[in-house]
């Protein structure tokens, strides 16, 4: 696990605050786990996405 040493501060609704609670409790984990978990997978799964992407179209083109 990669060494968490950084502070950042956000603001929530109260209805996001209890979807947060309430998801990561269902999980079992925090719920600063669970918002690095969506930070991931909103940025590098979208990302790795786009780039698959651009592969297929670039085979299509070759094709």
């Amino acid at each position: 696990m990669a060494k968490i040493d950084k502070r950042f501060q956000i603001l929530l609704s109260e209805d996001e605050q209890i979807l947060l609670k309430n998801e990561a409790s269902r999980r079992g984990i925090s719920q600063g786990e669970l918002i690095r978990m969506a930070l991931k997978n909103e940025i590098i799964q979208k990302s790795e996405l786009v780039r698959r992407k651009a592969l297929v179209a670039l085979t299509e083109l070759l094709d």
